[in-house]
């Protein structure tokens, strides 16, 4: 993935580890069934209320705008890289990136290297656009994701290795 964790401070070299011995076959018992229908409720929920607020306010979707933060932090990436970081399909991130690349917020470059591979860069224009996007949406993640978990240091980035210990058990 592309975050790097900077904000929360240096990160122990952590293996994944289940926190429990996780049973094999059966179905999900109530209390596990009732834990992952809200994670995918909230998080399909959260996502498409975020969607639709940096749609309305910015002609940006949520996906278009994880493509300029990536790309601000990362001035030049191949969009093989941008597909396999875990932000959506490849189809996906070639449709949102031809959106940005007519928005003007980025631009495709030949890959030298490879000519099969096109390189995708942030213009200018892209920047201030993620400018103009990102005080917005960073209110509304503090307000509908960041307000519910426990402000004491360390327990944000508790949420942080949480989803970054899922990940790592996919890969």
């Amino acid at each position: 993935m592309f975050s790097t964790g900077d904000d929360l401070g240096p990160q122990p070299d952590r293996r994944v580890v289940p926190l429990h011995p996780v049973p094999d076959g059966g179905p999900l018992r109530d209390v596990e069934q009732r834990a992952w229908r809200s994670f995918v409720e909230g998080t399909q929920a959260l996502l498409t209320f975020l969607d639709r607020e940096l749609v309305e306010e910015t002609d940006l979707a949520l996906g278009e705008y994880m493509i300029l933060e990536v790309l601000a932090d990362h001035p030049m990436l191949r969009m093989t890289d941008l597909a396999g970081g875990g932000l959506a399909s490849r189809s996906t991130i070639s449709r949102q990136v031809s959106r940005l690349v007519d928005l003007g917020d980025v631009e495709r470059i030949p890959d030298t290297s490879d000519a099969r591979n096109r390189l995708v860069r942030i213009t200018d224009a892209g920047r201030e656009h993620l400018r103009r996007a990102a005080t917005g949406h960073a209110d509304r993640v503090r307000k509908h994701l960041l307000a519910h978990v426990d402000p004491r240091p360390g327990h944000i980035g508790d949420l942080d290795l949480f989803f970054r210990d899922v990940r790592e058990g996919l890969e």
